[in-house]
């Protein structure tokens, strides 16, 4: 039906434009134009500041919402959690996965997030995961392998980036798990905007200003459709999406982003990867669609912070 059709597209364009933002960050992170701590400060402080707004000045809900936030400091305490040990730390450290390999192999690491929840919950259960989870596990760390064997041999991947990528992952589970005892009082999005802003202060702290006035024009434009469109405008069509299509296909739709790296990097970047490493990259994106088939799911895991903001992740 057209519901299903326009949150499909939603969540595939959000997808696409996450995997954009990677790509754009790569140059300015290589060039040494920005740390990968400025690119999350930038991010974090001025896309949240910019969901905040637009919410607040359209929706009545968004204000009562701030209030509430504000106002109940058990509420604020978590969401100042989830900013700073979620979206803070694996923002720096999926940026700093970049700057050590490139976007679309930072973008897989980062996606490996649901197996290490599967291998933490199999520990924790002391039982043996299903054997489709098993299988997809295996095809998982095959992907791995021959992304970092290639990147290795070619002196694309840095030993660091496997160590930030891993981190990367740790933290997508940490900001799909912090939120949700919130759910059932604030709206997701809001959840989402409070706590980039508030990742983005403690950037700040630690991380001096970019002197944007310095930056060419092309580099300006990386930084802005980074900062609106890969930030703002993407979490805004994947919280509709999720309105709009199931659990399922919402994590379909969001296997475009690794894919999307692949072909934006090929695009903008001229950046060819070796055929070991393609190979690579369909394993792990295969393994993810085996580990969320329905009735398969072991321990769901999103790949994007917005995803777990809504009940029926």
């Amino acid at each position: 039906c057209m519901k299903r059709l326009v949150g499909t597209l939603c969540g595939i364009i959000s997808a696409a434009l996450f995997g954009l933002g990677g790509i754009l960050a790569q140059p300015l992170l290589s060039e040494q134009v920005l740390t990968p701590q400025q690119i999350v400060l930038l991010r974090l402080l001025i896309g949240g500041a910019m969901l905040l707004l637009y919410r607040n000045l359209f929706f009545k809900q968004a204000r009562k919402s701030t209030k509430k936030i504000w106002t109940h400091w058990r509420i604020l305490t978590r969401i100042m959690i989830y900013g700073i040990a979620g979206l803070c730390t694996a923002q720096i450290a999926f940026f700093s996965a970049i700057n050590y390999s490139n976007a679309a192999v930072a973008t897989v690491f980062q996606s490996t997030s649901p197996f290490i929840l599967l291998v933490f919950t199999a520990l924790k259960a002391k039982r043996l995961p299903s054997l489709l989870a098993g299988m997809s596990l295996i095809s998982a760390l095959m992907g791995i392998w021959l992304i970092v064997e290639s990147g290795f041999k070619t002196g694309l991947i840095k030993p660091e980036a496997i160590i930030f990528g891993l981190i990367a992952a740790i933290g997508v589970i940490l900001y799909t798990k912090l939120p949700v005892p919130l759910l059932n009082q604030i709206a997701a999005v809001d959840i989402l905007g409070w706590a980039l802003v508030i990742g983005g202060v403690i950037a700040l702290i630690h991380t001096p200003l970019p002197n944007l006035v310095r930056f060419s024009k092309t580099q300006l434009l990386a930084v802005l459709i980074i900062v609106i469109l890969a930030t703002v405008v993407a979490y805004d069509l994947y919280l509709e999406s999720l309105k709009l299509i199931d659990g399922f296909l919402a994590t379909m739709t969001g296997l475009f982003e690794p894919i999307s790296s692949v072909l934006f990097g090929m695009l903008f970047l001229q950046q060819i990867l070796v055929p070991q490493a393609l190979v690579g990259i369909i394993l792990v994106v295969g393994a993810i669609m085996i580990l969320n088939l329905p009735h398969h799911i072991t321990a769901p895991v999103p790949s994007k912070p917005c995803q777990c903001t809504m009940p029926n992740q």
